[in-house]
C-alpha cells in the first residue's frame, strides 16, 4: 500500500506541474512581447474609447482579445512585482511603494522592498526553459538599485529604477528623489542628450532583439514611461489635438460613458460615477484656465499616441524580420489614471513654497507655452483623470474601478480572435498564462493568479469561476467575486468604510448594496480577513494614506539633506517671531 501511495504521489506531483503544450503550427515556441504602459486609465486607448489615436494597439485587440474586466493594483510598484512573479505583491515583499512606507512597515517582510536571489520571475522561468530575455524601460520594483532585472532572469536590461522621471533627461519628477538612476545590465549609465523615452526604449529593445540568437525564442518586456508624470511629448503630437479637448472635462466624461456603452464595455444602464466635491466645474473656469487645461490634455493624448507609434515601430520591425506571426503580444497598464499634480497647488502654503523652490532648483516649470516640453512638469490633474477612467469611480491609488480596472489586449499564436471578453482577470494571471503559452511546466500552486488559457481558447468565460481574488495597497482594499466587489477606499477620497457593489451592472460604484445583501457582504469581508492574514497586511490607522506618507517621506528626505539650511531658516523665523512679540510689548 505504501508503494502504491508513493507512486500515486509521484504521478499527482508530475500532473500538478504539467501544462498543455500550446505551440505554433511549425512546432516552435512563440516569442513573447509584453508591453506595460504607465498610468493609462480604462478609457485611455483608442480601442477603449479614448480620443488618443492608437492604431497599433487597437490592431492587437482587433486581431485577438480585449478584456473589459482586467484588474491590477492601484499602485505601480505592487503591480509590476505581481506582473513579474505571478504572486501577490505582499508575498514577494512589494506590498506598497517604497515612497509610501511607514516606519512600522519597514520591519515587516511583506514590505521588505527587496527580493532574495532565489526569487523566481517570469524572465527567470522562461530563461531556464531556453528563452532569451530582455527588458527596456521603467523597472520600479522595490528599493532603488536593489532588485535590478539582471539578477532575476533578464539577459539584457536597460531600465529606469524609479517610479518615474523626465522623459528627456536624468531629472527626478518629485522632491523625494535626489537623482535619477538608469542601469544597463546592472551598471549605472547616462542618457544621451537627445533622449526621448518612448522612442529610445523601443530602439533599445530593437537592438536586443536584433542581437539575439535566431534559433531561440525571446521574451521582450517593454515598459514605457508613457504616460506617467511628467507628461511630455514632441510638439507635433500635441498640436494634432488642437481643439479636441476644448469642451472640457464635464462634457467629455458624459461622452466617454456613451462611448463605453456603444463599445460594449459597460451595460447601457450604467450610471456615471460621482466625482469628488473638490473637482472644478469646467464652466466656472476662466478662459485662460480653460485654454491651459485643454492644452494639458492635448499633451496627454499626444504622449499616448507617440507611445503607440513607437510600439508600432517595434511590431513592424518584428514583421519585417518574419518574427511577428510567431510572437505573442500582450499590452496593458500598471494602474488607473494619475490624478496628482506637482506645482499646481498643495495641502499647505509651506508645502507649496517648498515645491516651487524645488522646481526652480531643477529648472522645472508648468507654463502654458512650455507644456509637455523638455523642462515641463506637466500632469493632467483629477478632473481629466476622471475622464480617462470614465465611467468608473476615481483613479490611481484608490481601490475603485477607476484605480484598478485597466486595459488589457493580446494577440498572437495560441490566442483566438474573440474580440471583447468580459470575464475577470487578475494581473497575477499573466505569468501562468504566458508560461503555459510558452510550454513551460509549472506548479499552479506557486502563483496567486491562474492561467487565462481556457479563456483564450473560449473554453470558459471566467477562469476564476465562483472564486474570489483580492488586492490591498496602503490600506486601499478590494475583493472581487463574480459580479460583486467589496471595497474600502482610504482618505482623502474615500470614507474608509467597506462597501458592496455589483460592478457588472453598476461599474460606476454608485449604489452600496451592503445592507441589501448582508450575508454576501459578510462572506466577502471574511474572505478579505483570510487574505489579509495569509499575505501579512499591516493595517493603516484611519486618516493615514499613501499620498500623505509620500509627502512626509519627501519632507524628511529634504530636511535630512539640507539640515544646516533648515536650521538657519528656523533660527531666522524664531528671531522674527521674537522681534514681533517684543515690538508688541513696547506698544
Amino acid at each position: 500500500m505504501k508503494v502504491i501511495a508513493l507512486i500515486l504521489t509521484v504521478v499527482l506531483s508530475i500532473n500538478a506541474e504539467a501544462t498543455p503544450l500550446l505551440v505554433t503550427k511549425d512546432n516552435t515556441r512563440p516569442n513573447i512581447l509584453l508591453v506595460m504602459l504607465d498610468d493609462v486609465g480604462f478609457m485611455g486607448l483608442g480601442v477603449y474609447g479614448s480620443d488618443a489615436v492608437t492604431p497599433n494597439i487597437d490592431k492587437i485587440a482587433q486581431q485577438g482579445m480585449q478584456f473589459s474586466r482586467y484588474y491590477t493594483a492601484p499602485m505601480c510598484g505592487p503591480s509590476r512585482a505581481m506582473l513579474m512573479t505571478g504572486q501577490d505583491s505582499h508575498q514577494v515583499g512589494m506590498a506598497t511603494l517604497v515612497e509610501s512606507l511607514t516606519p512600522e512597515m519597514e520591519q515587516h517582510p511583506s514590505y521588505s522592498m527587496e527580493w532574495q536571489d532565489n526569487q523566481k520571475t517570469l524572465a527567470s522561468r522562461l530563461k531556464k526553459s531556453g528563452y532569451q530575455t530582455f527588458v527596456s524601460g521603467k523597472w520600479g520594483i522595490g528599493r532603488n538599485g536593489k532588485n535590478l532585472p539582471h539578477r532575476f532572469g533578464f539577459d539584457r536590461s536597460f531600465v529606469l529604477d524609479a517610479t518615474g522621471a523626465s522623459n528627456y533627461q536624468e531629472k527626478p519628477y518629485m522632491a523625494l528623489y535626489k537623482t535619477v538612476k538608469w542601469f544597463e545590465d546592472g551598471k549605472r549609465v547616462s542618457l544621451p542628450e537627445d533622449f526621448y523615452s518612448s522612442r529610445d526604449l523601443v530602439d533599445k529593445m530593437i537592438t536586443y532583439v536584433d542581437e539575439a540568437d535566431t534559433n531561440k525564442p525571446f521574451f521582450a518586456y517593454l515598459s514605457l514611461q508613457a504616460i506617467h508624470i511628467p507628461v511630455q511629448v514632441p510638439l507635433e503630437y500635441i498640436d494634432k489635438y488642437n481643439g479636441v479637448f476644448d469642451q472640457g472635462w464635464d462634457e467629455m466624461r458624459k461622452q466617454r460613458l456613451q462611448k463605453a456603452i456603444n463599445l460594449g464595455l459597460v451595460p447601457s444602464s450604467t450610471t456615471l460615477a460621482n466625482v469628488p466635491e473638490s473637482h472644478r466645474n469646467w464652466d466656472e473656469l476662466s478662459t485662460a484656465d480653460k485654454t491651459y487645461w485643454a492644452r494639458m490634455m492635448q499633451v496627454n493624448a499626444g504622449m499616448t499616441e507617440a507611445a503607440d507609434y513607437h510600439i508600432g515601430r517595434l511590431l513592424k520591425h518584428l514583421e519585417k524580420q518574419g518574427k511577428l506571426d510567431n510572437t505573442l503580444v500582450v499590452i496593458t497598464s500598471d494602474n488607473g489614471s494619475e490624478y496628482n499634480t506637482i506645482g499646481q497647488g498643495a495641502n499647505s502654503v509651506i508645502e507649496n513654497i517648498g515645491t516651487k523652490l524645488w522646481m526652480q532648483s531643477l529648472n522645472w516649470d508648468t507654463d502654458l507655452d512650455n507644456l509637455g516640453q523638455r523642462d515641463s512638469l506637466a500632469a493632467i490633474g483629477p478632473e481629466w483623470a476622471s475622464v480617462t477612467s470614465a465611467p468608473f469611480n476615481l483613479y490611481k491609488f484608490n481601490s475603485s474601478e477607476g484605480g484598478q480596472r485597466v486595459p488589457l489586449v493580446m494577440s498572437g499564436p495560441g490566442i483566438r480572435n474573440l474580440g471583447l471578453v468580459s470575464g475577470r482577470a487578475h494581473i497575477t494571471d499573466i505569468v501562468p498564462t504566458l508560461l503555459e503559452q510558452a510550454a513551460v511546466p509549472f506548479n499552479p500552486d506557486e502563483f496567486y493568479g491562474r492561467s487565462l488559457t481556457p479563456m483564450l481558447n473560449a473554453q470558459v468565460d471566467d477562469v476564476w469561476g465562483d472564486d474570489s481574488f483580492a488586492f490591498e495597497t496602503s490600506g486601499n482594499a478590494s475583493v472581487y467575486r463574480g459580479n460583486w466587489k467589496i471595497a474600502l477606499i482610504k482618505q482623502p477620497l474615500g470614507d474608509e468604510i467597506w462597501h458592496l457593489y455589483d460592478v457588472v451592472n453598476d461599474p460606476g460604484e454608485t449604489t452600496d448594496l451592503a445592507t441589501k445583501f448582508p450575508v454576501l457582504f459578510q462572506e466577502m469581508l471574511n474572505e478579505y480577513q483570510a487574505y489579509s492574514k495569509m499575505v501579512g497586511i499591516i493595517e493603516l490607522a484611519k486618516g493615514e494614506n499613501a499620498i500623505n506618507q509620500i509627502r512626509a517621506n519627501a519632507i524628511k528626505e529634504r530636511v535630512t539633506d539640507n539640515w544646516p539650511k533648515v536650521l538657519i531658516l528656523l533660527v531666522v523665523i524664531g528671531l522674527i517671531v521674537f522681534g514681533i512679540k517684543k515690538a508688541k510689548q513696547k506698544h
